[in-house]
């Protein structure tokens, strides 16, 4: 599994990943993100329960014009809530690492994405 694109918000995450068609990669990926996420927001705020509920949301996206307007949704995703005037005013997203892609703690798959 790859990210091809994320924004993590005040209460929520977009991740855009892609995976090479093996069966279980991305439900068993995303079980362990939402697993572990749950659990360190459980222990930093001294509660017990499910932490994603009914919150997460998977769509199969095509390649082409769909992941197009995917990458537009997350990257827009804190200028239409109002929060910031343009994409790369929110520093937790990968619209600044696409922009000026790292050298040093990469997440988005760059050769990925340009395919």
């Amino acid at each position: 599994m790859t990210v091809l694109n994320y924004r993590i918000t005040f209460n929520h995450i977009h991740l855009l990943v892609a995976d090479d068609g093996e069966r279980d990669v991305l439900p068993n990926s995303m079980q362990l993100v939402a697993g572990r996420t749950g659990q360190e927001y459980n222990q930093r705020k001294n509660r017990k329960g499910a932490y994603w509920e009914e919150w997460y949301h998977a769509t199969a996206v095509e390649s082409g014009d769909h992941l197009a307007r995917c990458m537009a949704y997350i990257d827009l995703n804190m200028v239409r809530a109002g929060v910031v005037g343009h994409p790369s005013s929110w520093p937790f997203c990968g619209y600044n690492e696409i922009q000026k892609p790292r050298k040093k703690n990469v997440i988005i798959d760059y050769e990925r994405l340009q395919g």
